[in-house]
């Protein structure tokens, strides 16, 4: 295990595509957050910059840090591809490694890259949070960190997926095209045409609303973060986003899918040609 380990860390640090795109996703979250911290909105006596109070801030940081995971699904269908492209399978594979194993080195790589993607918004979120927040007491520092553990879950399946994709076509822009086609129009086309009952449970939408946009309109009004059951949000109440189900519910099914996409893509490596 060390040495797959140690080999998947040397190919990946090496690879410019990794380089460029991780310094890309930091540079773009740290400039939407940024922007976001010099905000001064004030509308009839509300402060919309209370998001970025704690506990509110690791809601709003995850969140925004969600908008990102398409890039880091893009870095992993070329940290795959070039595999393929570079044959470097093959030569691991002469080298006497097996094919589960080669799988096993890039899911470890794909979660090393989803934890980086945690610390980050730990620490914009414990920067921001101190700057933005009045009277800090512990409680309201712990309260909503619960997002970063989801947030890595969110961010190691948007990965998983574009795996699955990078290994079943091989090639890098078909792979690429195809996993930015399933999250549109390819799924939510199915979804407007399966029973309603179903339509929260597709994969995309399981993974893509583990981290909910926050209640802007409830923290800016000084309410409680929907954080525990049975709290609501007003833009559902009046309609403007859906509702979604439980966190508990929709981790546990992300989780599932996580399998899923593993058992998946082990399946096609098996018959794959390298």
């Amino acid at each position: 295990m060390k040495s797959i380990v140690k080999i998947e860390k040397i190919k990946t640090l090496y690879s410019p595509a990794f380089r460029t795109i991780i310094i890309l996703h930091a540079s773009l979250f740290l400039a939407v957050i940024l922007i976001a911290g010099s905000l001064r909105i004030n509308i009839q006596g509300v402060y919309i910059e209370k998001i970025l109070q704690f506990p509110h801030v690791w809601n709003t940081l995850a969140w925004i840090a969600s908008w990102f995971n398409l890039l880091l699904g893009i870095l992993a269908i070329i940290l795959v591809t070039n595999e393929f492209h570079y044959k470097t399978f093959r030569k691991q594979l002469i080298d006497g490694l097996s094919r589960g194993e080669l799988l096993l080195g890039k899911v470890f790589i794909f979660a090393s890259i989803a934890i980086y993607t945690m610390l980050l918004v730990f620490a914009c979120g414990l920067v921001m949070g101190m700057v933005k927040t009045s009277g800090l007491n512990m409680g309201n520092f712990i309260q909503g960190l619960g997002f970063l553990p989801v947030l890595f879950l969110q961010s190691l399946g948007y990965m998983l997926l574009a795996m699955l994709f990078g290994f079943l076509f091989k090639n890098t822009a078909l792979s690429i095209v195809s996993f930015i086609l399933y999250f549109f129009p390819i799924e939510p086309i199915i979804r407007a045409i399966i029973p309603d009952m179903a339509v929260k449970f597709m994969p995309a939408k399981v993974i893509a609303n583990l981290t909910p946009m926050p209640d802007f309109i409830g923290i800016s009004m000084g309410d409680m973060l929907q954080v525990t059951q049975g709290s609501t949000n007003p833009l559902q109440d009046i309609g403007l986003i859906s509702e979604t189900m439980p966190l508990l519910q929709a981790s546990t099914l992300a989780i599932g899918y996580c399998l899923v996409f593993i058992f998946v893509t082990r399946v096609i490596a098996k018959r794959a040609s390298f």
